[in-house]
């Protein structure tokens, strides 16, 4: 999943520029709550959109087949019309975060994977589109900032 905030600037300062000043890049569970329910999660992908679907044959890589996707359609125009901005960050010391929105959304952050010798595991990155100042990067092996090459 990727969430963009503050809105890009464009070059005639019109703000008319597309995508965000900052993406984050989640590769690790999530959910976004609303003030009394999960609007949508990561494990929304693994479900079917379809009541009828077979779990056992169901694809999820299939645009549309998942929950996920039918709960994304649904909340997209909600955010593109709605300024959302943030408005607490509660990070915990093992890479987790809470943002707390206006709109009473909540975007939830946390990694479940133990560091392995043999494996790195990406939980999330923040990076600033066409910038070139070093992504922000949280995994197994902590925090790091990474170059682009």
């Amino acid at each position: 999943m990727t969430v963009q905030f503050a809105a890009q600037q464009s070059d005639r300062g019109n703000g008319s520029g597309d995508g965000g000043r900052f993406a984050l890049h989640v590769a690790c569970p999530w959910r976004m709550a609303g003030p009394t329910s999960i609007i949508v999660g990561s494990g929304d992908l693994f479900t079917p959109s379809d009541a009828d679907a077979e779990l056992e044959t169901f694809d999820w890589d299939v645009s549309g087949a998942s929950w996920w996707d039918k709960r994304m359609q649904e909340l997209t125009p909600t955010l593109i019309d709605t300024t959302v901005a943030v408005t607490t960050f509660v990070a915990d010391s093992l890479g987790g975060f809470r943002l707390v929105c206006t709109g009473g959304f909540e975007l939830e952050v946390f990694p479940n994977s133990s560091p392995a010798p043999h494996v790195e595991t990406e939980f999330w990155r923040l990076i600033q589109p066409g910038r070139t100042e070093p992504d922000i990067v949280v995994g197994t092996s902590g925090i790091e900032l990474v170059h682009h090459s």
